[in-house]
This record gives C-alpha cells, structure tokens and sequence, in this order.
C-alpha cells in the first residue's frame, strides 16, 4: 500500500501531536518528583484515576516519612493506606518488594545513577524490578527529574492510539509503548515527550468513550472506522485527514480556523 511511503517527510506522531495542541492547548508543565517518588507514583496509579492515586500517595508519603520505611513495612500495614486504588492489596505487596530489591542491588535506595545509562538498558533494569512494566519505568525515567527521552503509554493513550490506528487493535500495552516510542519524531526530546503523553491520556480519557465520543478532534476520522475497517484503512483515513488539516493551517499561515469539538476542520 503507497500511502505508507509518502513523497514527503510525514510523521502521523508529530501530525497528531499539532492538531491536539490546536485543540487542548499546551499541557502545563508538571511538578517533577525524585524518581523513586514517581516510581511509587506510578506504581499506584496503575488503572486507577490520578485524583484517588494522588491521595493515596500522599498518605503513603505522610506516614512513612521517607521510602525506606515503606520498604520495610508489611503489605497488610501498607493496604488501609491505599484504600480507593485499582487492586490495593497487589500493589501493598509489590510496592515494598520493589523497592528493597532496588536497596539489595544498589547497596541504597535510589534511581539517580540512571541519569547517565541508555534508556533503553535503564528501561531493562527498570523493568526487572518486582511489578514494574512499561508504564511505570517509562514515567519513572521521563516525568521524574531524570527527564529522559521515552514516552509514557498508559491505558488511555493506549485506547486513543488504538482508536486512531497508530498502533495495531491487538496490540499490548507493552508492544504499543514500543511501537509509539519508534513513532516519536527524533528531534523531540523528554519534555516533548512528557507534553505528548499528556495530551493523548487526556484524549483518551475524555474522548475515546462511547459517552462523548463527538467532542474527539478526531471524529469524523476515527468515529466511522471502529471495528468495521482495518487498521491500515484506518491508518490511511488518520494520514489523509492529517495531511489536509495541515495543509490549510500552513496555507493559511496560522489564521485558519481551528478544530472545532465537533473534529477537524
């Protein structure tokens, strides 16, 4: 299929990126935590809501003062403090466990060594921690103060990247981490990426479900192609609508309108 292989440069990523700053605006800059802050962060918020796994991370904080205690405490101790979260009692277990392995194998508890390795051996050892997976080492190297080039995919970027073709319907949230990071544009770095993330999780979270499904920028897109259309017919209907949106902006050197709720225009 020649869509894939345009005469120009294109980078359906960097397109999507555009027409969702156009519609949402630039996403505020975040408060950057140390990554071991993040990485408990991150482990809480898993499939649970931002405002109920902030509370329960601030609690956490509160009571164990620093992360070493929290590595010493016992699962039963740590559940009442996560009380509202997406499964309380795995992340009770798993929260300690991670950490004393990251003390047992660094001799201290703390990530700031990953400053200096490649992402992508920093990822692996990450990733080889008790109950971490792509979405947590991803947020633990970019939205920390480490600030490293990866992208975050959580479920709602994986729904909205699934909703809009960039990756495969079948794809994991593991394999669609791989796949969006081999997306991203190489001149973005970690804060381009930071900015991405947030925006597709807020598409994906405001957007891609069936209550409002109309208020996507991309809807005239990706409303018709669920289900009933191939990820490649999809793909080339992101692409093609893409390509125009970004026609007429240049065209009009800024001054054409903007997406309206209702999509592209």
């Amino acid at each position: 299929m020649q869509y894939s292989l345009p005469f120009t440069s294109f980078n359906r990523l960097a397109a999507v990126h555009r027409c969702l700053t156009k519609a949402f605006g630039t996403p505020p800059e975040h408060l950057r935590l140390d990554p071991v802050s993040q990485m408990v962060l991150a482990m809480v918020s898993i499939r649970t809501r931002d405002e109920i796994s902030g509370a329960a991370f601030l609690r956490l904080a509160r009571h164990c003062g620093h992360w070493e205690a929290l590595a010493q405490m016992a699962p039963d101790a740590i559940e009442p403090l996560l009380h509202g979260v997406t499964h309380p009692e795995r992340k009770a277990n798993a929260l300690p466990r991670a950490l004393r392995e990251i003390i047992d194998r660094r001799g201290a508890l703390t990530l700031d060594f990953l400053a200096g390795w490649p992402v992508g051996a920093a990822i692996d050892w990450l990733e080889n921690l008790h109950g971490v997976g792509p979405k947590i080492s991803a947020a633990t190297l970019n939205l920390s103060t480490l600030q490293r080039r990866v992208l975050v995919v959580d479920t709602a970027h994986w729904r909205a990247a699934r909703c809009l073709g960039l990756i495969p319907e079948r794809a994991d949230p593991g394999h669609a981490a791989r796949m969006l990071n081999h997306l991203a544009p190489d001149e973005w770095g970690a804060a381009d990426m930071a900015r991405h993330y947030a925006l597709m999780k807020r598409l994906g979270k405001t957007c891609c479900v069936q209550a409002s499904p109309r208020s996507c920028p991309f809807f005239p897109l990706c409303a018709t192609s669920r289900r009933s259309v191939s990820r490649q017919m999809r793909g080339k209907r992101l692409e093609d609508g893409l390509r125009a949106w970004a026609s007429r902006h240049s065209s009009h050197s800024g001054h054409g309108r903007d997406i309206a709720p209702g999509g592209l225009s």
